[in-house]
């Protein structure tokens, strides 16, 4: 069906379009104009602001991540770092995104923990063949890993210059354009002068005023991740209403159940990255938007919008904000058919209330979002979304185990056992102290020193199973229901509503599917 959007403000670039009217059909922008411009039997919408779908420059592909991120507006992703089997099953089902596949990096570099086993790249002489092997996976560009983890005090492989200028060269020489992972501002530039054409972050050190202009003389791009801080303290995301309420139920759990994890007493503030990308953006560096999900506290889709944010709070206007998440990654990229409010693009769109060229938040309002001019719809409740959620959880347990063997004292959840053997619960580590928690992962008590975190767990973890509880599904209502089992996974509820329709025995509801609650919240 053909659409056309009346009276509704038009931003392309970043600017204002004088004109009020646009029309889709085929999947296409068809006219910019005037009300004359619709035809009999379009769909039509009035008012708000239309805006290109957003791209975000740097994510790591879960199963759906296209069809979640499609939810908030975001209609192409930059993936810079997956595997192949996961990028040809995403691309069979639909998605459009551009891939690096597989990111060169030492032996044992960065990202092993998450990823490994997979190719790494030994020296120069590597290089031809690990660009032909990428290309054969079906990549559009290359990711190399240039951190040897000084940035964050670790101490990691990684490649050498040598290597990174050969890598370069062989995807130059392949039509690829090539994106460098870096932490330190020294990184930067020594990247930048073996000819990379994007930097993955911006530095966590600031830059010096000479460093600056090496790379913008080197005509680099960098990719914001100022997000990534969103990943510490109570989780930012969790308290924009406007985006949670847009939100599956299940990622909204994930959320919540990363707000409880051991993190750092003292979380990055993200000072020095902010530095960087304001003094590289006034030195005419172009700097994109990027999120870095599905790391800790990032959720395709959602976060870019905090990276808006962020990017305000650096200093860039709204409107080069917006830029940074249209038109300019799409340039970057060669995404020419879209990122642009213009007559042929792709009927990629995400219509707002407000106007976020005087308040970056009004693009949390989201109206509608189009992909090829079609709303995206099943995601929700789906299997795929299931399989994303597994992808993160499986890929988070062996980073953690992983973590564990090479810092055997690092904190970690404890089991609590009764005398005879029986599991009665676990105690997790928090900044603040440990919590209680049953043997299915609901909250006992307070967070509090760990021997009366685990007396908790000792007199509550079974005896607790025959109170009453406070649980809601899909929805934001709680409900009082009685746990008639319990399983690691899963749980069997029985409402207490007397009216409510349900099984005698109860109802069984994986913990993806469920919130509960020892007191009503």
């Amino acid at each position: 069906m053909a659409i056309t959007f009346l009276r509704t403000r038009l931003i392309d670039r970043g600017q204002l379009l004088t004109d009020d009217c646009l029309r889709v059909a085929d999947g296409r922008i068809a006219a910019i104009g005037g009300p004359e411009i619709a035809r009999p039997g379009d769909q039509l919408f009035d008012g708000g602001t239309l805006l290109p779908g957003l791209i975000d420059a740097h994510v790591h592909l879960v199963p759906g991540a296209s069809q979640l991120s499609a939810t908030f507006g975001v209609t192409t992703l930059i993936d810079l770092f997956s595997k192949p089997d996961l990028i040809t099953a995403e691309r069979a089902a639909g998605a459009d995104f551009r891939t690096s596949s597989i990111g060169a990096t030492a032996p044992g570099g960065h990202p092993s923990l998450a990823y490994a086993p997979f190719p790494y790249v030994e020296g120069p002489a590597d290089a031809e063949q690990f660009v032909a092997d990428r290309i054969a996976e079906g990549a559009d560009h290359l990711k190399l890993i240039y951190d040897d983890g000084s940035g964050h005090g670790l101490q990691m492989p990684s490649l050498d210059l040598a290597t990174v200028e050969a890598l370069t060269n062989a995807a130059h020489a392949q039509g690829l354009k090539v994106v460098a992972h870096i932490s330190t501002a020294s990184a930067a530039v020594a990247v930048a002068a073996c000819g990379v054409d994007v930097l993955a972050h911006a530095p966590n050190d600031e830059l010096s005023a000479e460093q600056v202009q090496a790379l913008a003389d080197a005509g680099i791009a960098v990719i914001a991740t100022l997000d990534v801080i969103d990943g510490f303290g109570v989780l930012p995301l969790r308290e924009e209403a406007e985006l949670i309420a847009r939100m599956p139920a299940r990622w909204r759990r994930l959320l919540d159940s990363q707000a409880r994890r051991w993190m750092p007493p003292q979380a990055p503030d993200g000072a020095a990255a902010l530095a960087n990308v304001l003094a590289l953006h006034q030195a005419g560096v172009t700097i994109l938007a990027g999120t870095d999900a599905p790391n800790p506290g990032l959720v395709f889709g959602a976060s870019l919008h905090r990276e808006l944010q962020h990017l305000v709070h650096a200093g860039l206007t709204p409107a080069e904000a917006l830029t940074a998440a249209t038109s300019g990654p799409a340039e970057v990229f060669g995404l020419a058919d879209r990122g642009r409010i213009a007559v042929g693009a792709r009927a990629d769109l995400l219509l707002v209330d407000g106007d976020p060229l005087t308040d970056i938040t009004a693009t949390h309002r989201i109206r509608r979002t189009w992909l090829q001019g079609v709303e995206p719809t099943g995601y929700a409740g789906s299997d795929i979304e299931l399989a994303g959620l597994a992808f993160i959880g499986e890929t988070t347990t062996r980073i953690v185990n992983a973590i564990k063997e090479m810092w055997p004292n690092f904190p970690g959840p404890e089991d609590v056992l009764r005398e005879d053997g029986e599991l009665l619960g676990h105690v997790i580590p928090l900044t603040d102290g440990w919590e209680p928690i049953t043997t299915f992962g609901a909250a006992l008590g307070p967070v509090g020193e760990h021997d009366d975190a685990v007396a908790t767990v000792e007199r509550d973890g079974l005896a607790s199973l025959a109170e009453p509880w406070w649980a809601r599904t899909d929805g934001w209502v709680w409900e009082e229901a009685t746990i008639v089992e319990a399983q690691p996974d899963r749980v069997r509820l029985r409402w207490n509503d007397p009216m409510r329709e349900q099984p005698p025995s109860g109802q069984w509801y994986p913990l993806t599917d469920v919130d509960l609650s020892r007191t009503k919240p």
